[in-house]
Order: structure tokens, then sequence, then C-alpha cells
């Protein structure tokens, strides 16, 4: 599970770090008690975090590199 945020052209791209952690951690609660309602009792979760700007994001389709199965 992914999530991407983007910051809107023409706002300040320098999203206070307080704010930025106290969004994550609330995410992480709601997932966390969602996850501990629906799935398995031995089920684990783990949570990655990091922030970076996309300087350049050269996005593309995807592309089959082999050929097609009939």
């Amino acid at each position: 599970m992914t999530f991407e945020f983007t910051i809107p052209p023409g706002l300040p791209t320098n999203v206070r770090t307080n704010r930025r952690t106290a969004a994550v951690d609330a995410m992480k609660t709601t997932v966390t008690a969602i996850a501990a309602r629906e799935l398995p009792p031995e089920t684990s979760m783990t949570m990655r975090h990091e922030w970076l700007y996309a300087w350049q994001d050269t996005t593309t389709e995807p592309v089959t590199l082999g050929p097609e199965t009939p």
C-alpha cells in the first residue's frame, strides 16, 4: 500500500515536519485499527515513512518487455 501526496503548484513545498508527522501518525493509527479488526490476529504490519521531493518525475505507462502471451 502506497500513498503519494502532491503539494499543488504555487503552495510552499516546505511542509513543516510536525504537521507531516502528525498526519502520518494519524494514518498509521487508522490503518492499524482497521487491520486489527479485519485481518487475523497473527498478522503483522510494518510502516515506512519517507519524504522526498520529486525534482523530476518522468513516469511512463507500463511496457511489456516480452512477446504477448497468446
